[in-house]
C-alpha cells in the first residue's frame, strides 16, 4: 500500500472544506493509499503556480521525507505545471483530487466499456496541460521565440494529433457500445416493464439495496458486488424484479461525488443513460452520514448535469439502523443490514411505476390472442374458453390496457357467464 501526505488549501470562505477533506481521505483509501500525514494551508487564495506558499512547500517537503511518504495527494485541483513544481520540491509524485478519482476508476473498471470511459476521461483531463507544457518548454529552449520553432512546434502538434486520434477512436467505440445498449434497452422496453434506477452519492448503499430487494422478492439472479468504499460500482447492473404480480427492471449505477470531474461525467454518459432512461429514480441517501444534505445537493446537481432532472425521484434513507431516527420521521427509511423497510420500499417503487391501474373483463377473439403474449406488463388471467373467444380478467396500468377495451364485456354478460362457471 502506498503512503501519502494529504495536502490542501483551505480558502477563507470555504464552509464545506472539512467534509471534502475527509472525503479525500476516503478516496485515498479506495485507491489503496494510506494517509500518513496531513497538511493544510489556510489562505484567502491559492497560489496559481504552486498552490502552497513557499514556507508551506518547505514544510510539506520535510513532512514527506520524515514520514517516508511515496506521494502527495492534493485535495484541491492542480494544474499539471503546479503538480510538477510541487513534485520537484518534495521529491515524490504529486496528484490532485481529479487524478486520484481517475486512478480509482482505473482500478475499478472491469468491462471493456468502463476501461475505455476511464481512458477517455484521463486523456481529456491531461491532454490540454501536457500539450501546453511541451509547447512552452520547446519555446523556452529556443529563446522564447514564437516564430519558426520547427521541431518544437512539430512535437506539440504531433502529440495533439496522437491524443486527439485516440480520443476520436474511443468516442466512436463508446458510441457503438451505447447504440448496442440502447437497442437492448429498447428490447427491454418492448416488454412493457418499467425501469427504476438506483442513484445517489457513492457508498450510500445502492448495490446492497439492489441485493436485498432481490432477496426479498425471491429473485434468482446473481447479486451485485458490495464493498464499503467509494466507487465500488462502475458498471451498471440490471435485474428484473417480480413482486406482487408486478415486474420492473432495477438498475444499479455508478455513484456520484462532489466536484466530479466534468470529463468523467461526459465519458460515463453512456453508463449514466441507465439513469436518464429510467421511469423512476430511487435516490439512495446514507442517513448515517452527517453530510447527507450536502450529498443530496450533489446528487441533484449531477442529475441536472446529465439531463435527468425531470424524472420522478423517490428519496430513500438507507442505514437507518446506524443513526437517530427522529430526524427522519416523515421519510421512507430502510436498513440493508436488518431488512427494515425493504417491503415498504418495494411496494412504493411499484406504486410509483404503475399508477392508475384498472381491472376489466374481456372476451378476446382467438385470432387476437397475440395481444396477451405481447403485453407482459399487464396481469392477465384466463377465466374460461368459449367458441367466440377467451374470457379474461385484465389488470394493470390504464394506458397499457386501452387496446383491450374494445373487447370489454358488458357487466351483465360477465356476471351471467361467471354464474354458469360457478354452477
Amino acid at each position: 500500500m502506498s503512503r501519502a501526505v494529504l495536502a490542501a488549501v483551505q480558502l477563507t470562505a470555504d464552509t464545506t472544506f472539512d467534509s471534502r477533506f475527509e472525503e479525500c481521505k476516503r478516496l485515498c483509501e479506495a485507491c489503496g493509499i494510506e494517509v500518513v500525514g496531513e497538511i493544510v494551508q489556510k489562505s484567502r487564495s491559492m497560489d496559481p503556480k504552486t498552490a502552497f506558499r513557499q514556507g508551506k512547500i518547505e514544510e510539506l517537503s520535510r513532512m514527506t521525507e520524515a514520514l517516508e511518504a511515496d506521494c502527495v495527494v492534493f485535495g484541491s485541483p492542480l494544474s499539471v505545471a503546479a503538480s510538477a513544481r510541487l513534485s520537484a520540491a518534495c521529491g515524490v509524485p504529486v496528484k490532485d483530487r481529479t487524478a486520484l478519482i481517475l486512478d480509482i476508476f482505473s482500478l475499478r473498471a472491469r468491462s471493456a466499456q468502463a476501461k475505455m470511459q476511464v481512458e477517455l476521461a484521463r486523456l481529456e483531463y491531461a491532454m490540454p496541460a501536457l500539450i501546453r507544457d511541451v509547447d512552452e518548454a520547446e519555446t523556452h529552449q529556443r529563446g522564447g521565440s514564437a516564430v519558426n520553432r520547427g521541431a518544437g512546434e512539430t512535437r506539440a502538434a504531433g502529440l495533439r494529433r496522437k491524443y486527439q486520434s485516440r480520443i476520436t477512436e474511443l468516442k466512436k467505440r463508446l458510441a457503438s457500445i451505447e447504440k448496442r445498449d440502447r437497442q437492448a434497452s429498447s428490447h427491454r422496453n418492448k416488454s412493457g416493464l418499467k425501469r427504476a434506477a438506483l442513484a445517489g452519492y457513492t457508498n450510500a448503499g445502492k448495490s446492497s439495496l439492489l441485493n436485498i430487494i432481490m432477496k426479498h422478492t425471491g429473485s434468482q439472479a446473481g447479486t451485485a458486488e458490495e464493498k464499503d468504499m467509494l466507487f465500488a460500482t462502475l458498471d451498471t447492473s440490471i435485474r428484473r424484479i417480480d413482486y406482487d404480480n408486478h415486474a420492473f427492471f432495477l438498475y444499479d449505477t455508478v455513484g456520484f461525488v462532489s466536484d466530479l470531474p466534468h470529463g468523467l461525467v461526459e465519458a460515463f454518459r453512456s453508463t449514466l443513460s441507465a439513469v436518464t432512461d429510467a421511469d423512476l429514480i430511487v435516490e439512495v441517501i446514507d442517513a448515517s452520514d452527517p453530510q447527507w444534505q450536502t450529498h443530496v445537493r450533489v446528487t441533484e446537481e449531477t442529475l441536472k448535469q446529465i439531463g435527468a432532472e425531470d424524472i420522478e425521484v423517490l428519496r430513500v434513507f438507507n442505514k437507518i439502523d446506524l443513526c437517530d431516527r427522529s430526524e427522519f420521521t416523515q421519510a421512507l427509511c430502510v436498513s440493508c443490514r436488518t431488512g427494515e423497510g425493504i417491503e415498504e420500499l418495494t411496494e412504493e417503487i411499484i406504486a410509483r411505476l404503475y399508477p392508475e391501474e384498472i381491472t376489466i373483463h374481456c372476451l378476446i377473439p382467438y385470432e387476437r390472442m397475440a395481444m396477451i403474449r405481447n403485453n407482459l406488463s399487464l396481469r392477465i388471467s384466463i377465466l374460461e374458453s368459449y367458441e367466440d373467444g377467451m374470457m379474461t380478467e385484465i389488470s394493470g396500468e390504464r394506458v397499457r390496457a386501452l387496446p383491450f377495451m374494445k373487447y370489454q364485456m358488458e357487466e351483465t354478460d360477465y356476471e351471467h357467464r361467471m354464474g354458469q362457471i360457478k354452477q
